[in-house]
Formats: structure tokens, sequence, C-alpha cells
């Protein structure tokens, strides 16, 4: 399955990582059940994967529509990304 990952655009034009590197290894290692490793891979991949899920439910089941949650979770998931990009570029690099 590695060897299926898309590369990041952004680290081979520039070499640093982008506010989403770390995703598709993180999702792999869920897979995988090794969910701390996961978490510490990528700190937004749980509020991503519930961020996907709930728009796929939403667009799925159009009597469920509830605009406030998914907004909610975007902007959670987009603040988790980037304080933990923050803290990486930081104390990591």
């Amino acid at each position: 399955m590695e060897n299926y990952m898309l590369p990041c655009m952004f680290k081979k034009m520039f070499g640093m990582d982008c506010i989403g590197c770390g995703i598709q290894r993180s999702f792999k290692l869920i897979l995988d059940g090794e969910f701390v490793k996961a978490f510490t891979t990528f700190p937004a991949i749980y509020t991503s994967l519930l961020f996907f899920f709930s728009v796929i439910y939403y667009t799925i089941d159009p009597k469920h529509r509830r605009h406030k949650t998914v907004i909610f979770l975007a902007i959670s998931n987009a603040i988790i990304m980037i304080a933990s990009y923050v803290y990486k570029m930081k104390f990591l690099f």
C-alpha cells in the first residue's frame, strides 16, 4: 500500500512538509490498528475522518442537513491542523 501513496508536491517543490503531510501514513496506521502512532504522525487524523464521514453522511441523507455541524468540524479540524503544523515546524525542525 505504501507504494501507491501520493507524493507531496509541496514538499518536493519547497523541501519542507505541508500542512497535510502525514495524513496518508496516519490513515494507513489506523488500518494497521496503531491508533496512538497514527495520532502522533498526524494529530488531525481523527477530526479529519470525522469531518470526511459527516460530509458524506450529510450529502447522502438530505433529511439531516446540518450545516452548522459540518462547519464546526471543518473549523475545529483546521485549527488542529494549523496548531500541529506550527508546533512541528517550530519544535521538531
